[in-house]
C-alpha cells in the first residue's frame, strides 16, 4: 500500500493550495494519511477532488497544455529567453524533436488521472459509512472526477495518439505498470461513452460563493463544462451531427439566461449579434473592454469571470496562493525588463503602424491588440489591465496599463467558452455541406462575421452589412473557402489558449494528409523549413514521440515511427 500512501498524501497537501475561495478549497495539508482513517466521510472524498484540479493547475501540467497546443503552431516562435533558458523548449518550437525532449514527459496528466480513479475507487465505500453523503452526492462526484480524468485524456491523445489507457486507481506497488497503448480512436469512443453517461449526474449550477460572483460555475465541472467536451469530442469523431446537437444545446442555454437576466447581453444579442448571447466588446469611442468579461472593461483575458465562460482552471487574485507559473514563464512578465520564452509570429503579428497586415486584415481587430503587447510580445494572460484608444481618424492606440509580475500570475487558464463552442459548430457546418451551394456554408460563414463583428473597434450602431470591415462569403470555391475562413477565426479569436495545434492536427486527420498544417506552418518561417516541411508530410510526426525514459521501463508503448528511440541512451 505504500504507493497509494503517497498518492493520498499527494492529492490532500496540494489541495489547500488550490484557492482560498471557499471552504471546499481550503484544505490543511497533513504529514501523514492512513487509508483506514482517511477514506470515512464525503469531506476525505471532497478533499481529493480538490487535489484533481490542483494536479490540473500545477506548474508541469499546466505548461504542457500551453505547450502541446501551441508551441508547434504557427501562432509562435522562440524567443531568446527559449534557447537561453529551456533548450528542450526551443527544440520543440523548431520541430527539432526527440524521444529524450522533457515535453514528451506525460507524468504530470497521469497523476491527475490516477487521482481521479482514486476518488472513484473508494468513494462509493465512504457513501456508505457517511449517512450525509447521499447516492445524487456520490453520482456528482463520479461524474466531475470522470470528466476531469477524460479531458487529461483527450490532451493525450490529441499530442500522442496512442497512449496507456487506465481506469484503475494504484493502490498497491504489485499492479502491473507496464500497460500497453490503446489506439486513439478506440480511447476517444470510451471518452465520448464516459461522458455520455455521466453528464446528466453533474451539477447544473453551483451555488454562488462569493458575492455574485459564482466561482465554482466556472471552475468546477458541470453540465456545461460535459456539453463543450462532448461537442469538442464528437467533432474529433467526426460526427457532425452530435458536435452540432451539443453546440447547440450550449448556445440555447446561454441564450435563456440572457433572455431571463434581461441585461445588456440580451439587448446586445438581439441588436447587434444575430441572437447569439455575446458580450459587446464597445464601451466607447475611447474605452474598449475585451469581450469576455462581463461590464469590467479594461480587465484583460484571464482576469475577470465572464458569461461566456463554459469551464477554466481559476486561480483566484492572491498572491499568497497558487499562481499561472506556466504562463509567466513562457507568456512574459514585466520582471528584469520584460521575460518571456515566446513571442507572436510576424504572420499572427500585424504590423500597424505600416498598414501590414496578414491573418489580422485590417486596424480594426480588438484581438490584434488585445492579443499582443507589441510584435514580440504577448499580451493575452499577461496583462491583467489594458486600454485601447480608438481615435476619430488613424488606427488605435493599445496600452497596457498593468501586468502580472513574476510567479504572481492569477490569470485563469480558459480551456471553453462560447465562441470556441460556437467556432466549432460552424466547422462541422462546413462538413456538413455537400455543394458550393450548401445553405450550411452560409450559417457557418455566419458564425464567423458575427464572431468577427463583435471583435471591430467600431461602434455596432454604425456598423452596416455593407462595411468594408465584416467578413465577406467567398464567392469562389465556396466549401473549401468557408472552412479556411472557419479556422482563420478560430485563430484570431483563441489565439494563444492553446488551441491551434490541435485544430491543425485535427484537419489532418480528417483530410487524411498534412497540406493544410504544413502550407500554415510555413508562416512561421523556421530556418530549417525545408526539413520540417518534409518530416510533417508524414501523420505520424504531428504527433510527439513517448518519453524516452518512459519507453525504456514499459516495452509495450507505442514507438511513433517518426522518431528514432534508442534505449541504450543511458
Amino acid at each position: 500500500m505504500k504507493t497509494y500512501h503517497k498518492i493520498i498524501i499527494g492529492a490532500v497537501g496540494l489541495a489547500g493550495t488550490l484557492s482560498s475561495c471557499s471552504d471546499y478549497l481550503e484544505v490543511e495539508p497533513r504529514n501523514l494519511v492512513i487509508l483506514e482513517q482517511f477514506w470515512n466521510e464525503k469531506t476525505d472524498v471532497d478533499n481529493c477532488v480538490a487535489g484533481c484540479y490542483e494536479g490540473l493547475q500545477s506548474f508541469d501540467c499546466m505548461a504542457r497544455m500551453i505547450a502541446w497546443g501551441e508551441f508547434r503552431s504557427d501562432n509562435v516562435v522562440a524567443a531568446q529567453k527559449a534557447k537561453d533558458d529551456d533548450l528542450h523548449m526551443y527544440r520543440l518550437l523548431t520541430e527539432n524533436i526527440d524521444p529524450s525532449n522533457v515535453y514528451t514527459n506525460w507524468a504530470s496528466l497521469y497523476t491527475v488521472i490516477n487521482r481521479c480513479n482514486t476518488v472513484m475507487h473508494y468513494a462509493p465505500d465512504v457513501q456508505k459509512k457517511d449517512p450525509s453523503f447521499s447516492e445524487s452526492d456520490l453520482k456528482a462526484i463520479i461524474g466531475e472526477v470522470t470528466a476531469i480524468r477524460d479531458l487529461c485524456y483527450f490532451y493525450l491523445i490529441r499530442t500522442f495518439r496512442d497512449v496507456p489507457y487506465i481506469t484503475e486507481a494504484y493502490t498497491d506497488d504489485d499492479q502491473p505498470m507496464d500497460i500497453g497503448s490503446t489506439p486513439f480512436n478506440e480511447i476517444l469512443d470510451k471518452l465520448i461513452n464516459d461522458l455520455e453517461t455521466v453528464k446528466d449526474d453533474v451539477v447544473t449550477t453551483y451555488p454562488t460563493q462569493i458575492g455574485a460572483v459564482n466561482l465554482y460555475q466556472y471552475g468546477r465541472i458541470t453540465k456545461t463544462a460535459i456539453w463543450a467536451m462532448l461537442c469538442d469530442m464528437y467533432l474529433w469523431k467526426q460526427d457532425y451531427a452530435k458536435c452540432i446537437e451539443y453546440a447547440d444545446t450550449i448556445i440555447g442555454t446561454k441564450r435563456k439566461q440572457a433572455q431571463e437576466a434581461q441585461g445588456i447581453i440580451y439587448n446586445n444579442m438581439t441588436k447587434y449579434f444575430d441572437n447569439y448571447p455575446l458580450i459587446n466588446n464597445y464601451i466607447s469611442t475611447n474605452d474598449l473592454g475585451y469581450p469576455y468579461f462581463g461590464n469590467a472593461y479594461r480587465q484583460t483575458f484571464g482576469t475577470f469571470l465572464s458569461d461566456e465562460i463554459l469551464f477554466e482552471l481559476y486561480f483566484t487574485q492572491n498572491d499568497n496562493q497558487l499562481a499561472n507559473g506556466a504562463v509567466s514563464t513562457y507568456y512574459g512578465n514585466p520582471d528584469n525588463g520584460w521575460y518571456f520564452r515566446v513571442s507572436p509570429s510576424t504572420y499572427v503579428a500585424s504590423d500597424v503602424s505600416n498598414k501590414t497586415y496578414k491573418l489580422f486584415v485590417n486596424d480594426k481587430d480588438a484581438r490584434n491588440y488585445e492579443n499582443m503587447l507589441s510584435s514580440s510580445q504577448i499580451a493575452k494572460y499577461v496583462l491583467h489591465t489594458h486600454q485601447t484608444q480608438v481615435p476619430t481618424t488613424g488606427s488605435p492606440t493599445s496600452f497596457g496599463l498593468g501586468s502580472w509580475t513574476k510567479d504572481k500570475n492569477h490569470s485563469s487558464w480558459i480551456l471553453y467558452r462560447l465562441t470556441d463552442i460556437m467556432l466549432m459548430k460552424a466547422e462541422a457546418l462546413t462538413k456538413q455541406a455537400t455543394s458550393d451551394t450548401d445553405p450550411k456554408l452560409t450559417e457557418a460563414y455566419e458564425i464567423a462575421r458575427v464572431i468577427n463583428k463583435r471583435s471591430l473597434l467600431i461602434n455596432p450602431d454604425n456598423i452596416t452589412p455593407t462595411s468594408t470591415y465584416l467578413l465577406k462569403m467567398p464567392t469562389t470555391d465556396q466549401k473549401n473557402a468557408v472552412e479556411n475562413l472557419v479556422f482563420q477565426e478560430r485563430q484570431r479569436e483563441l489565439m494563444f489558449e492553446g488551441k491551434r495545434w490541435y485544430d491543425l492536427v485535427r484537419r489532418s486527420m480528417r483530410d487524411g494528409n498534412t497540406n493544410y498544417l504544413t502550407q500554415q506552418m510555413a508562416n512561421k518561417g523556421l530556418q530549417n523549413s525545408a526539413v520540417v516541411n518534409s518530416r510533417l508530410q508524414k501523420m505520424e510526426a504531428m504527433f510527439l514521440p513517448c518519453n524516452l525514459e518512459e519507453v525504456k521501463v514499459n516495452k509495450n508503448l507505442w514507438k511513433n515511427p517518426s522518431y528514432t528511440f534508442d534505449t541504450s541512451v543511458k
